[in-house]
């Protein structure tokens, strides 16, 4: 049986852009829990609850609590609260301010595509934790 992660956190208003990458994390068969949460508030209120995902795909550009207000509200959160997550920001296009803000958070460790597939979640299995899923492409 393959390590799983325990959780995986989707940050995104849109219902449709969740569904997708919620099926290709079920598809890529590496959690066994995927929680979404549709803006920066749910999301923290997700974190107050005691829920750790081991990492977050995190749209930048949402209503009510936006991805950048998020990240500046999670920086706040105790070290416990945190746990040891891995922030993927997903559609992200940065200018150099962006850039130099998000070098600033260390769980923040790169930007994709907002739309996942199983090549890119495979990737970042195997770049950041330490026993890698091998998912296989599908044709």
């Amino acid at each position: 049986m393959k390590n799983k992660l325990k959780k995986v956190l989707l940050v995104d208003d849109s219902q449709s852009t969740n569904f997708f990458n919620k099926v290709i994390i079920e598809k890529s068969d590496v959690a066994e829990e995927i929680s979404i949460a549709k803006n920066g508030i749910e999301a923290l209120e997700y974190l107050h609850s005691g829920n750790i995902p081991e990492i977050i795909f995190l749209d930048l550009n949402m209503p009510v609590m936006n991805g950048w207000e998020f990240l500046i509200e999670y920086q706040k959160l105790d070290k416990g609260m945190k746990g040891s997550i891995i922030i993927v920001m997903l559609g992200a296009s940065l200018n150099k301010k962006e850039e130099n803000f998000i070098k600033s958070i260390p769980e923040v460790k790169e930007s994709r595509e907002k739309m996942l597939n199983k090549e890119i979640v495979n990737d970042i299995m195997n770049t950041y934790f330490i026993e890698s899923i091998s998912v296989t492409p599908s044709n």
